[in-house]
């Protein structure tokens, strides 16, 4: 049986055979006899048995050589569906061969009906050669099939339709077509020698097996010229597109994009990047993110570029850190390493994107891996060698500026990433300490300003990373940064103490010593430091700044003992060279010539430091230091504090601190002396006697220098320090005595000794003072001086000027203080009254404090007198409330606590600054106490006075009352008085004087304060009965006037008063009862401005049972935001008094409330109340959910729009707040969570009201801005939310693009040339978009939907209808745009209707506008249908056709021009229309037109080809242009039939001959284009018909009347009488003649031309036009002769000639090298003849030869003589060939010539002309 099957298919593998071998000589009967038969045979050659599978093997052989002829038709379909069922390799093997021949044979329709077949089960295949066998196949199909276009109906069609539909087919495809997009040009010409170094120089991408896959095994399938090769950018290309189609999904094709993405061809970019733009694979999607890891890893430069774009948009791509180091290590190696295989702008790109790349991980590793990134470290590093490698610290110079530029951003990038990647690393302490000195090293060295900037910022980002832990690591931060700080600054490198500093500040804890040195060195270079520098220094020394820069942590001051130890090391005799080295002028270790300026801040922090830590302060505010100050002034408790501390404290420290204050003093006073005795006065205040001031007592020398000082604080600091000082030193005799010498010699000190005089007098006082303390002496003691200073202070008095007068006035206060002097008697004591009297009316203070101290000595009290010297003081005292300065009347205050408690009041134990002993307590401090009359006696008057009517004297009575009770309350006295004193301050509180109601405010707290329990109780009763009993009562009427006139305008020319309007208020409410009880809450609540009482006593809930009618509170609310601040402080005062519980209120009241608030900012009307309820409604809904006032939301944007354009300035001013409140809330709800019911309510209430006539389109500018401000708002943050406004939003605010351009530009728009508004619309039209306007409509298309479309599209067209202003058709265009570019898949049902807009559209007078909306019917053609496309382009050239003008056609390139640029697909789908279309409109006379159609056309066209492949519908556009009246069509359209003409010339070459179809179609409208007048190009016309005709024999030749007709046009067009068309004329005529062999028209055309060849003019008056024109003659009468008769009788034709060119001498003369040119032509037609002449004609050569050496010395140039040479070559050739007769037989001419023609080589110049003579000679005589 098997013998027999074997036997069968023997016999049919034969007679297959043997029926091809009958059929092979008829190729339509082979390829029938194929069709049915091969693939059977074929069948047999996976036959089990091998005799026939090698029959069918030599079968498929011969049948392979009867398929050779291309016109042998394969069943290649068949062939195809054989190869996807065999499993037989042979089978498949024979398959593909015959498929490859067959494709090639297959017309384009069935090429590609052929692609599914291919593609289907195509990832199925096994064999690899067999598969890339058929992959390319699949490529030659590709380049046949038509891709649509995308979002199209055949697109989403796509995938099934072509045979994709198994996604792992689409897989495979991709896969490869992304491998395609790899193999680079030279990889795929390579041989297989050359392959593996090609591989091995740069990064493919590819394997060697994947060449030879896209290779087909095949070296030469991709060389151009090779048979049967692919066009590797062609296929590229289609491929892209392809892989762009519907055929694919996201997923499948993104790798292969990406690697499309990186070509250098921009037609396959351009396409990837869109593609890749609208992708929605998940790049959060951990898979994606490996795969490109994986395929960056492979990919070269241009696509990791591409990919790590990608990578930088993707979180969880920030979780792969091995993949993460291993990709920036191979980049860095591609661009950066020694041998970098990436250079140049790639190379830059590629860093480019790696940088951005690791900034992206840097800032998002972190929401991935919470702990932090292992791999930060080295990143970094990895960063580090980067930027070694460009040279570091300077970069080593590359390339050009540009490429330098580009590599500083990106050194300064990498920098920045560094930092950024540093900060959430974890480093060792070692690496982390290396890194910092680099940044550091790389600060300071760093040339380019522009980094410096990055480089800190690193600095600045790698703080986190240093918090010491550990005494090394804080050792190491130490030196660092001390280097850093101390570095010198020099050319060529910077300072980094700002950064050093700042590190030092944030790094290192507060109590490190080095740390605050650091701030000092910082502050130490004064006002030549840098402002930033100087600024983190006094940060640093901040230990307020210390708590907000670490609040979580408790702040330790560094210790005080240490700073003085550490800054005020004095240095050793002999210099340690381990330590600083330092200068001769200072004997601090630290502080050297450098950092002198430094030595008093550090004295001034370690004294502060000494204050804080003795008083244990722990709670810092931001003026902390006014507040150490004023405690250690002020307060008794804190200076006995101090005093203790400094009693147990390190005495050696605090000695130590005052040395250096001292030392500081004597050898740099010039540098700090004010800020040296500052820190010894006050510590020495609070030091002990017996250890530090008997100590330092020695040096009180050293202060005498500093008392002559002009800086008057710095000499009464030296003074009371010696004061301090001197007693306990045993030669302060000595310098008392000097100090008393000096001022006896200056009876009247001149201006240079009054500081000395000054100081000596403080010096004198403040020491007899401190004596009598210390009980050194005892006051009777120091008599002798205490007179001589008392004289002294008389003479002053009379005589000194004001500041020695206020230096005696110290002194003798200090006296007096002591009880060591008093005016011996009444006289004395009147002088020294009358003295301070005058002096304390004129208000100087010192005089004041002087009469309060001269009561206190002993003999100041005379019993039983009753002008005793106190009452005299005292009287002197209260005179002087007159006086309106206020802080007159507080040191009047303070003398009177002096007179009345001596050493009893707290203001005379303040000011002593040392501590008291022996008879220094005895005597004064316990004998001079309290006067208790006197306190009894003044307590009655000031409480009396407080009634009194007397303004002054009120004023004076409540200061010098608050001022008794805080320097006195202690005593009981006082205590037992202080209920009468608080109901003195409670009547002080209705005083008109704020001063006064401020101080009765403070003295009820003061009162309050100093009560024990129970007087507290006692004092609230009685303050609550003063509110709410009937005690106080105040009577006014309407006309009552309680603040001055004028004081609280309204406006009207009228005053007003808070009282007054709280009986409007009560009017308003309709209450009259309010009127009353309002006026006792007046009387007593309302004058209380100071905040402070109402905290201190609960003051609101006094009123909390008042019974009030609700309509008060909104009334009461509205007046809490009055303009008046007297006004709103009463009203908000009443407010907390009556409302207990806002909260409560408010919400019971909201509505009432804004409802009266809305209603009088309409109704109200004074300006006051509208400007009041605008505040109010603001602050009322601040803060409150929406739904409590959504059904108010649109009428408070309707109101405040309104009152937006009030007349009043401050109106609008609140209006404006409240409208940006609004704003504010809304916005902010809508960031919050835009898709919330609350943000959706506010938007549907809002945005319809804003774009209505209240808001957007209000006339009022301010009402329309800040509607405009509003929306833009809205639409940013309105998301999904914005969907049912998105139509309005747009159209209005495309309306609002003209409106909002500012008027000066369209004023000076109207006011320029044409050609400047040309470049002013260019500006216009580019603000259009970059407008916040249209930002905002760009943001509403975001979000368009199918719903939103549907009602956009409509009010989309109506706009662009109605549209005038250019802004708005420009932004009209650009949203036409967007939406084709995003909303693609939602335009198809509106893109008819928007394409029959833009055809009127695009016609836009505006160059501008008319080009944006052709830029958006081009977008628009991309996703429309196919009909759409067809009637959108039939329009456009209906509208070309039938244009009145050229601006018309200008408008219809720039359509044409935007769709060939922006939608080749589209295009390239019309090209049958456009292409011809372009090609006719390329030609057209305006030049602009003309430019615009020739981008066109070499954008989509081929050349020649092209023009022969459209042909037909060509010559159709020039027979409608032709057919038109306008002249422009015309001529237009007989240019492009003469292009035509050309284009097919080149096309079939020299000798062809034009299709008959193509002739026939042609010849009319070209003899109808001939048949129009001349116009300009027309020359180009006439100059085709000589072509036309040599290409057009067949045409013409087989017609007598068409052979007539043409010669009857040639002559025509020759003797047309135009001048400048005649010589174009005359040449077509001789070429014509030359075409038509059968005529012999060079008699006619002599006759024709004759006249020109005689000019009338001589040589040198002859035009250019005359000369262009004889030129032309002659080259006629030259050329013109029958050809063919040249061939059979070229003497005769030769004679002919001559004795035309014997008559056209002159013609000859002007067109030399017209004339030898022409010559040298006829003489080699002539001489390849083969007839020979007889020699009869040997006259002919000699005319010839005569005529060529005639005028010799007329042939200047030497191009001429070469051209003479040339023809006298031809000449002679044409002789010895006999063409002149036998040259034997004409021995004279030859003679002649050779004679003639040496005589010339010797006369002749030029080498190049010698040689061509002498080859003519050799050719004579050979």
């Amino acid at each position: 049986m098997a013998s027999s099957d074997e036997g069968a298919e023997l016999r049919l593998v034969s007679s297959i055979r043997y029926k091809f071998a009958s059929v092979s000589g008829d190729e339509k009967k082979l390829s029938d006899a194929l069709h049915s038969q091969l693939v059977p045979l074929l069948d047999k050659a996976g036959s089990q048995h091998k005799a026939v599978r090698d029959a069918a093997f030599q079968a498929f052989i011969s049948a392979n050589n009867f398929v050779k002829p291309m016109g042998v038709a394969l069943p290649v379909a068949a062939l195809v569906g054989q190869y996807k069922k065999t499993s037989s390799p042979m089978v498949k093997q024979l398959d593909l061969n015959l498929i490859k021949q067959g494709i090639l044979r297959l017309d384009q329709p069935k090429r590609r009906e052929l692609l599914p077949a291919v593609l289907r089960g195509i990832s199925k295949e096994t064999s690899t050669a067999s598969a890339a066998g058929f992959f390319n196949i699949f490529l030659r199909l590709l380049l046949e099939i038509k891709v649509p276009g995308r979002g199209s109906n055949e697109d989403l069609t796509l995938r099934d339709d072509i045979g994709l539909s198994d996604s792992a087919d689409a897989s495979y495809i991709a896969r490869w077509l992304g491998k395609l997009f790899l193999l680079r040009q030279d990889l795929a010409l390579a041989t297989e020698e050359e392959l593996e170094g090609k591989l091995l120089a740069s990064l493919s991408g590819l394997s060697r097996e994947d060449i030879a896959f896209l290779r087909s095994n095949n070296p030469h399938a991709w060389r151009p010229g090779t048979p049967n090769s692919l066009s590797l950018p062609e296929c590229k290309i289609k491929a892209v597109h392809f892989l762009a189609s519907g055929a694919f999904a996201d997923y499948e094709r993104h790798i292969p994009m990406i690697c499309a993405a990186g070509s250098t061809d921009s037609r396959i970019t351009s396409v990837a990047d869109d593609v890749l733009k609208r992708s929605n694979v998940d790049l959060e999607n951990r898979d994606v993110a490996q795969s490109l890891y994986r395929a960056h890893r492979s990919f070269p430069a241009a696509q990791r570029i591409q990919i790590l774009k990608l990578l930088s948009k993707s979180t969880v791509a920030c979780s792969f850190e091995n993949e993460i180091v291993e990709t920036v290590k191979q980049d860095f190696d591609l661009a950066s390493n020694d041998n970098p295989s990436v250079l140049g702008l790639e190379a830059l790109r590629l860093s480019k994107a790696l940088l951005a790349f690791l900034g992206w991980v840097a800032r998002n590793s972190s929401a991935v891996n919470k702990t932090g990134h292992g791999m930060g470290p080295t990143l970094v590093f990895i960063l580090k060698d980067y930027i070694l490698r460009q040279g570091w610290p300077e970069p080593t110079p590359r390339g050009n500026q540009s490429q330098m530029q580009d590599e500083q951003r990106l050194r300064a990038n990498a920098y920045e990433t560094i930092g950024i990647l540093a900060r959430g690393g974890h480093f060792e302490h070692k690496s982390k300490d290396s890194l910092l000195k680099w940044l550091f090293d790389s600060l300071v060295s760093d040339p380019t300003l522009d980094i410096v900037v990055y480089i800190e910022s690193a600095l600045s980002s790698l703080m986190g990373l240093f918090k010491p832990t550990t005494s090394t690591e804080n050792r190491d931060l130490e030196i660092l940064l001390l280097e850093y700080m101390t570095l010198p600054e020099r050319p060529g490198r910077r300072t980094a103490r700002h950064v050093a500093a700042r590190f030092a500040n944030n790094c290192l804890p507060y109590s490190n010593i080095k740390a605050r040195w650091i701030n000092i060195i910082a502050l130490g270079a004064g006002s030549s430091e840098r402002r930033d520098v100087l600024e983190e220094g006094q940060r640093g020394l901040d230990p307020w700044w210390a708590t907000k820069l670490n609040p979580d942590d408790a702040l330790v001051l560094p210790d005080w003992t240490k700073l003085a130890q550490t800054f005020f090391e004095i240095r050793s005799e002999e210099n340690d060279e381990s330590q600083m080295a330092v200068d001769q002028t200072s004997q601090y270790k630290l502080f050297h010539d450098g950092y002198l300026h430094a030595f008093p801040i550090a004295i001034r922090y370690v004294r502060q430091i000494l204050f804080l830590t003795a008083l244990n302060w722990d709670k810092f505010e931001v003026d902390w230091e006014p507040q150490l100050e004023k405690n250690l002034q002020n307060s008794l408790e804190t200076r006995s504090s101090v005093r203790k501390y400094f009693e147990t404290a390190n005495q050696e420290s605090i000695l130590i601190i005052l040395n250096a204050a001292l030392d500081g003093l004597r050898d740099h006073p010039d540098l700090g002396a004010e800020e040296y005795v500052s820190c010894l006065a006050e510590i020495l205040s609070f030091a002990p006697s017996a250890t530090i001031i008997s100590s330092l007592s020695a040096r009180t020398p050293e202060l005498l220098p500093v008392i002559k000082s002009n800086n008057q604080k710095a000499r009464q600091l030296a003074s009371k320090v010696f004061g301090i000082l001197a007693p306990w030193n045993s030669q302060s005799a000595t310098h008392v005595s000097q100090l008393r010498t000096f001022i006896e010699s200056c009876h009247e000190p001149s201006a240079s000794q009054s500081a000395e005089y000054q100081g000596s007098l403080a010096c004198l006082g403040n020491y007899f003072s401190r004596g009598v303390y210390y009980g050194k002496f005892k006051p009777q003691d120091v008599s002798d001086h205490a007179q001589f200073l008392y004289e002294t202070f008389t003479s002053a008095m009379k005589w000194g000027s004001t500041d020695i007068k206020n230096a005696a006035l110290g002194s003798i206060s200090l006296l007096w203080t002591a009880n060591i002097h008093f005016p011996q008697n009444d006289a004395d004591l009147a002088d020294t009254l009358d003295y301070l009297a005058s002096l304390s009316v004129s208000g100087n203070e010192k005089a004041i404090s002087a009469l309060g101290r001269l009561t206190i000595p002993s003999l100041a009290d005379v019993s039983g007198s009753e002008n005793d010297p106190v009452t005299k003081i005292m009287d002197k005292l209260f005179e002087l409330s007159e006086i309106k300065r206020t802080e007159v009347h507080f040191a009047t205050g303070e003398a009177i606590a002096c007179a009345i408690a001596r050493w009893d009041s707290e203001a005379v134990q303040l000011s002593l600054d040392v501590e008291p002993s022996g008879c220094g307590i005895s005597d004064i401090v316990d004998a001079l106490g309290k006067r208790p009359s006197r306190i009894d006696a003044t307590l009655e008057k000031l409480i009396g006075d407080c009634k009194t009517t007397k303004p002054s004297l009120l004023k004076a009575s409540g200061i010098w009352l608050f001022c008794v009770i805080q320097y006195c309350s202690h005593l009981p006295e006082i205590q037992s008085r202080l209920r009468q004193c608080q109901v003195a301050f409670m009547r002080l509180l209705a005083a008109r004087d704020e001063l006064v109601q401020e101080t009765a405010s403070r003295g009820l707290a003061l009162v309050y304060e100093k009560g024990d329990q129970s007087l507290k109780g006692d004092l609230v009763k009685d303050l609550v009965a003063s509110f709410t009993g009937n005690k106080t009562e105040l009577k006014v009427d309407e006309d009552t006037e309680l603040f001055d006139a004028g004081a609280i305008p309204t406006g009207e020319g009228k005053s007003i008063t808070s009282y007054k309007d709280i009986i409007s208020l009560a009017n308003e409410v309709g209450d009259q009862s309010l009127i009353y009880r309002f006026m006792a809450l007046a009387t007593n609540a309302a004058t209380w401005t100071a905040r402070s009482a109402f905290g201190r006593f609960g003051l609101s809930n006094i009123l909390s049972d008042a019974e009030l009618d609700p309509k008060i509170y909104p009334k009461l609310y509205r007046y809490r935001f009055d303009p008046n601040s007297n006004v709103r402080r009463s009203m908000d005062d009443i407010w907390k008094a009556v409302v207990k519980d806002q909260t409560i209120v408010m919400n019971t009241h909201f509505d009432a409330i804004l409802n009266d608030l809305l209603k009088s900012i309409l109704d109200g009307r004074e300006w006051r109340v509208r400007e009041a309820s605008c505040a109010a409604i603001a602050e009322l809904i601040y803060g409150q959910p929406f739904l409590k006032y959504e059904k108010y939301y649109s009428d408070i944007w309707r109101v405040a729009l309104r009152v937006l354009d009030d007349q009043k300035t401050s109106v609008r001013a609140a209006a404006s707040k409240l409208c940006l409140g609004l704003s504010k809330t809304l916005v902010s709800q809508l960031q919050e969570n835009n898709s919330s019911t609350s943000a959706r309510a506010m938007i549907a209430q809002v945005l319809p009201f804003l774009l209505s006539d209240k808001g957007i389109e209000n006339s009022v500018q301010d009402v329309k801005y800040l509607s405009i401000k509003t929306i833009l708002d809205v639409v940013k943050n309105g998301g999904d939310a914005l969907k049912p406004f998105i139509p309005a939003i747009v159209t209005h605010s495309l309306g609002l693009l003209s409106t909002i351009e500012p008027e000066a530009i369209n004023y000076y728009y109207q006011r320029v040339s044409e050609e400047d508004r040309e470049g002013l619309d260019k500006l216009r039209s580019n603000a259009v978009t970059r407008s916040p306007m249209f930002e905002c409509i760009v943001d509403c298309l975001r979000f368009v939907d199918e719903g939103a479309m549907k009602e956009l599209a409509p009010q989309l067209v109506s706009t662009i209808r109605s549209a005038i202003g250019m802004q708005t058709k420009i932004g009209c265009a650009e949203v036409l745009s967007i939406l084709a570019l995003r909303h693609s898949i939602l335009l198809p049902p509106y893109n008819a209707t928007f394409l029959k807009v833009m055809e009127t559209q695009i016609l836009d007078r505006n160059h501008e506008t008319n080009k944006a909306y052709a830029r958006s019917s081009a977008y628009l053609l991309r996703s429309a249908s196919l009909e759409t496309r067809d009637r959108f382009t039939a329009r456009l050239l209906d509208l070309y056709f039938g244009a009145e003008d050229d601006t018309r056609r200008q408008k219809i390139a720039d359509a044409v021009l935007a769709v060939a640029k922006i939608s080749p697909d589209a295009f390239i789908d019309l090209e049958a229309r456009l292409l011809p279309f372009a090609y006719f409109a390329k030609h057209d006379t305006d030049e602009y037109v003309s430019e615009e159609f020739e981008a066109v056309w070499g954008q989509h066209a081929g050349g020649s080809h092209t023009v022969k492949r459209f042909v037909d519908e060509i010559i159709q556009l020039v027979s409608r242009g032709l057919n038109t009246s306008k002249w422009a069509l015309q001529h237009g359209a007989a240019l492009t039939i003469a292009s035509t003409i050309a284009a097919l010339s080149s096309a079939v070459g020299k000798d062809g001959q034009f299709a008959d179809a193509d002739l026939q179609k042609i010849w009319p409208v070209l003899d109808k284009s001939l048949s129009l007048k001349t116009f300009k190009g027309k020359e180009k016309l006439v100059a085709a018909y000589p072509l036309f005709v040599l290409h057009g024999k067949t045409l013409w030749h087989t017609s007598s009347v068409l052979a007539a007709q043409m010669k009857k046009i040639a002559m025509r067009e020759a003797k047309r009488n135009n001048d400048e068309y005649r010589p174009y004329a005359f040449r077509a005529l001789a070429d014509f003649s030359g075409a038509r062999e059968d005529l012999n028209m060079y008699a006619e055309v002599v006759t024709i031309v004759s006249d020109y060849l005689k000019p009338d003019n001589e040589a040198h008056k002859v035009t250019e036009l005359e000369r262009k024109t004889t030129d032309a003659a002659l080259k006629a009468v030259m050329t013109a002769h029958n050809r063919r008769r040249l061939r059979e009788t070229p003497s005769a034709v030769l004679e002919e000639v001559a004795t035309t060119a014997e008559g056209a001498r002159q013609a000859i003369s002007l067109s030399k090298d017209t004339w030898f040119t022409s010559v040298a032509d006829i003489m080699n037609q002539a001489a390849g003849s083969e007839v020979s002449a007889d020699s009869t004609t040997s006259i002919v050569a000699t005319r010839w030869f005569r005529l060529l050496v005639a005028d010799e010395n007329e042939v200047m140039l030497e191009n001429q003589r070469s051209g003479r040479a040339k023809a006298l070559g031809a000449f002679v050739k044409a002789w010895r060939k006999g063409v002149f007769g036998p040259a034997g037989e004409q021995r004279p001419l030859r003679e002649e010539m050779e004679q003639k023609l040496k005589a010339m080589v010797e006369a002749e110049r030029s080498l190049d002309v010698q040689k061509l003579l002498s080859q003519d000679i050799q050719e004579l005589v050979a």
